[in-house]
């Protein structure tokens, strides 16, 4: 998964079948999201197709803190699940003082950019 992230061509040249991992990361991913709204239509008896829609930005937060390159061919389960432990703490904290929830997707979205531009800063220096 981390060559094909990373560049799919040199994946394919070197003897990956890229077909074969980008299919079965789709499957697994569609399995995983039908899991969630099992789970969502537990937890509130129904689901809309707009349930969860802020869940994307706050789980994209979650794996780009916790180390996760957006370019591809970087990452770690651990650094995911810090990653998703802080994104947590701090919407629950702002929740619980009362924050705007506008307000809290727009610190989540400074979030994002500052661990994009700590993510780019990263990769600059290590070339």
């Amino acid at each position: 998964m981390y060559a094909v992230g990373d560049d799919i061509d040199a994946a394919e040249l070197s003897g990956v079948r890229t077909k074969r991992v980008l299919i079965s990361v789709y499957v697994v991913a569609g399995l995983i999201c039908a899991l969630a709204g099992w789970a969502l239509i537990g937890r509130i008896g129904s689901v809309s197709p707009t349930a969860g829609q802020f869940a994307n930005i706050e789980s994209i937060t979650a794996v780009v803190i916790g180390g996760i390159s957006l370019f591809g061919g970087r990452g770690s389960i651990m650094g995911m699940i810090f990653g998703a432990l802080i994104v947590g703490v701090f919407t629950l904290g702002l929740g619980i003082i009362g924050t705007n929830p506008q307000w809290t997707y727009l610190l989540i979205g400074v979030l994002i950019i500052l661990a994009v531009a700590v993510d780019q800063w990263i990769r600059k220096v290590a070339t």
